[in-house]
């Protein structure tokens, strides 16, 4: 199963420049609680809902099915396997964020740490 890849310029570039889009996602982090702490995204229009990983299958009912779901965790790992479970378990607009915060730090914003 081949998951939909969304590039850290393509949310920079909705983020900065079409934020009625926005309304369409919600954002997943699947990162542990210390690694939000770590490293994250930061813009006036970025908010994300945070499920570790591990209780995702648990937690489901916090996922929006009518909206694009994002899916993000470090480098991108955790979140393609997540993203293949949602699609799995029914939900159809399901993208990876490739390249995960390490990518957003690296093309968007040196700021963020890598870690």
């Amino acid at each position: 199963m081949t998951i939909a890849q969304f590039t850290v310029g393509e949310l920079r570039d909705m983020l900065d420049n079409n934020p009625l889009e926005l309304d369409a996602w919600q954002v997943v982090d699947v990162r542990e609680p210390w690694e939000l702490e770590r490293a994250s995204i930061r813009h006036e229009r970025f908010c994300c809902t945070a499920i570790p990983m591990a209780t995702i299958p648990l937690r489901q009912s916090e996922l929006q099915r009518d909206k694009k779901l994002l899916i993000m965790c470090r480098t991108g790992g955790r979140s393609t396997q997540v993203a293949n479970f949602l699609v799995q378990n029914g939900f159809e607009q399901v993208y990876n964020l490739q390249g995960g915060i390490t990518a957003w730090s690296r093309e968007i914003d040196p700021s963020v740490p890598t870690y």
